[in-house]
């Protein structure tokens, strides 16, 4: 694709982004599907829910007109007044009139399933009647309660005893002249349970929760079985909503648990209907379905993360081979590849390959390999120089401490030269990765800390990891830390400094030896420097500085090697520079 071009990219990683650019789509048009339908459903649930809260509540504020319409047909009839105005209702004339009231209130009883038991109360008698078959007059058992509902005025108005029975009253004559006993009061007890029933009808104990709160008494009908739960949703009835709204439907969240919340409020009755559905119960369908589409889309790009690992590999492995086959032939090693047993177009690239390294081992052969032998022998010869340098006092440094009876520091002396002389002795690497080579210049500036003591610090910064594995020459950093011990620090009135440290700019790398030396001026660095340029065309016994800049530059080529100067500290500054192969760019098949 053109969006890759010009990427700089592994072939993994752009057959991964193919196929994901062909499959993410589809997943995200199905993704936005199923959020589209959700908020479609859940659309539809809000426009179904607030018609069933509006019907329910309707319904109920009709009935309860209705129920309220009988109380005013009660205090017009002359017959109750004439019996309220009676002393004793056991008189003959009085009999028929208090049957015939009972059958009213029978009546009314069957005319609604909200009535549970309609009343009427004579306060001059102090007696109840109820729709009895056989006149019953009770006793009251709780004045208060029945003052309560004489006081009132309103037969509309749903009322809430202690024991939590609901009942409507009218008291005759209606008047709020509370201080006048009434003749009569008309109460009808309301059934909770025909009304928790009807709650149900709104909304199943299966499917979710409804309250009916009363704003203004303070009382509440529940289908809510589980107390802790039903005190959980009151508090979330409870919480703030615009006055000015009577219904309304959204998302609410309790602990962890989201739940659909519609109400309705009733104005003529001061009632607010709640309902609240787990949130799983209305869109948890669609929730399993989305979860099922994630699911897949994660299956599906582990499945195209492996299927595009595998064909990188199979492309990847036998290219990084010829690449590497090709970096041989850089280094001067023309050494045929094995080819591929299938007849793919990676064997016919490893037989043209072969055929040209055949024939580039004809034609330059002998130039190479004469100019590949006098390379390693300058290096030999160079690094056999090296070798012996530090041999002369170490015996001396020991036979002082062990004299001195200062046998910790002999037998760590004794290790650090152990490390020491196995590293410089060792013949069969003439290069090792960088980090290699900062552990062996600890191993001797552990070795002079051991003789000098407290007199010289030294900072030798930690090594970048990028750096850890770069190639170099053995036995670069060591002679320059020596050179500054040596000329430096050894004779240094006052403290000695010691500075190693890196630093990076583009694709070159940086390695600086510091001290505080007062030996050397500016002219005489400038004269160390002519050296160092001088003697790189020339074959003569060079020392140790001059010996590491012509390793670096017969491995690294003209323009690294080693620059003298002066140093932060005021000594001398000592720096490698060495520019670093971008490999990128030199193997674009390489991770």
């Amino acid at each position: 694709m053109k969006i890759f071009k010009h990427m700089k990219m592994s072939i993994f990683t752009k057959l991964t982004l193919t196929f994901l650019s062909v499959l993410l789509p589809f997943y995200g048009m199905t993704l936005f599907l199923n959020q589209k339908g959700s908020q479609s459903i859940s659309s539809e649930i809000t426009k179904s829910v607030k018609s069933r809260d509006a019907f329910y509540m309707q319904t109920l504020e009709q009935e309860i007109k209705r129920i309220s319409q009988l109380f005013y047909e009660f205090v017009v009839d002359k017959d109750l007044m004439l019996i309220g105005i009676s002393e004793n209702l056991h008189t003959a004339d009085l009999q028929d009139k208090v049957k015939a009231m009972q059958k009213r209130l029978q009546m009314v009883k069957a005319s609604s399933v909200y009535v549970e038991k309609p009343m009427i109360y004579f306060p001059l008698m102090n007696r109840m009647m109820t729709p009895s078959d056989m006149p019953d007059y009770d006793k009251l058992q709780n004045q208060d309660e029945v003052d309560r509902l004489s006081r009132n005025v309103d037969p509309s108005r749903l009322i809430q005893l202690k024991d939590g029975r609901l009942f409507m009253s009218l008291r005759y004559p209606m008047n709020t002249n509370f201080e006048r006993t009434p003749l009569f009061v008309v109460m009808m007890e309301l059934s909770t349970v025909q009304l928790q029933d009807s709650l149900r009808n709104v909304v199943s104990p299966e499917q979710g929760n409804s309250l009916l709160v009363h704003t203004t008494e303070n009382w509440m009908l529940s289908t809510v079985q589980d107390q802790v739960l039903l005190e959980d949703l009151k508090a979330l009835s409870e919480a703030e909503r615009p006055k000015d709204v009577l219904s309304g439907a959204g998302s609410v969240k309790l602990d962890k648990t989201k739940y659909w919340e519609s109400y309705i409020k009733s104005v003529p009755l001061n009632l607010t209907l709640f309902v609240y559905i787990p949130d799983e119960k209305v869109l948890g369908v669609l929730r399993s379905y989305e979860k099922w589409v994630w699911v897949m889309l994660i299956v599906s790009i582990a499945i195209i993360l492996l299927f595009a690992l595998t064909l990188y590999r199979i492309i990847h492995n036998p290219m990084r081979k010829l690449v590497s086959a090709f970096r041989r032939v850089e280094q001067g090693r023309f050494m045929p590849v094995t080819e591929k047993a299938t007849r793919d177009e990676f064997h016919y690239l490893f037989a043209g390959f072969n055929r040209m390294v055949s024939q580039l081992n004809i034609l330059i052969h002998e130039v190479y390999e004469k100019e590949i032998r006098s390379q390693r022998s300058e290096l030999k010869r160079l690094q056999a120089q090296i070798n012996p340098h530090f041999l002369y006092n170490c015996f001396f440094i020991m036979g002082g401490l062990i004299t001195d009876k200062e046998y910790g520091k002999a037998y760590g002396f004794v290790h650090y030269l152990r490390d020491y002389y196995r590293f410089i002795t060792r013949n069969a690497e003439d290069h090792i990765p960088l980090e290699e080579e900062m552990q062996h210049a600890q191993t001797y500036i552990d070795i002079q800390t051991i003789c000098y003591g407290d007199r010289i610090d030294v900072e030798l910064e930690p090594l970048p990891k990028d750096l850890e594995s770069l190639v170099v020459p053995r036995l670069i950093i060591q002679p320059l830390i020596e050179n500054a011990y040596k000329y430096a620090l050894s004779c240094h009135a006052s403290q000695g400094e010691l500075w190693i440290h890196y630093k990076m700019e583009g694709a070159w790398m940086y390695m600086m030896v510091e001290d505080n030396g007062t030996k050397l001026d500016d002219a005489q660095i400038a004269a160390l420097s002519a050296q160092l340029v001088a003697a790189t065309s020339r074959w003569e016994e060079s020392t140790g500085i001059i010996n590491v800049h012509r390793r670096l530059q017969i491995m690294f080529g003209l323009g690294c090697g080693l620059t003298l100067s002066r140093s932060q500290l005021g000594g001398l500054c000592a720096r490698i520079a060495i520019k670093q192969q971008d490999e990128l760019e030199e193997a674009p098949c390489t991770e």
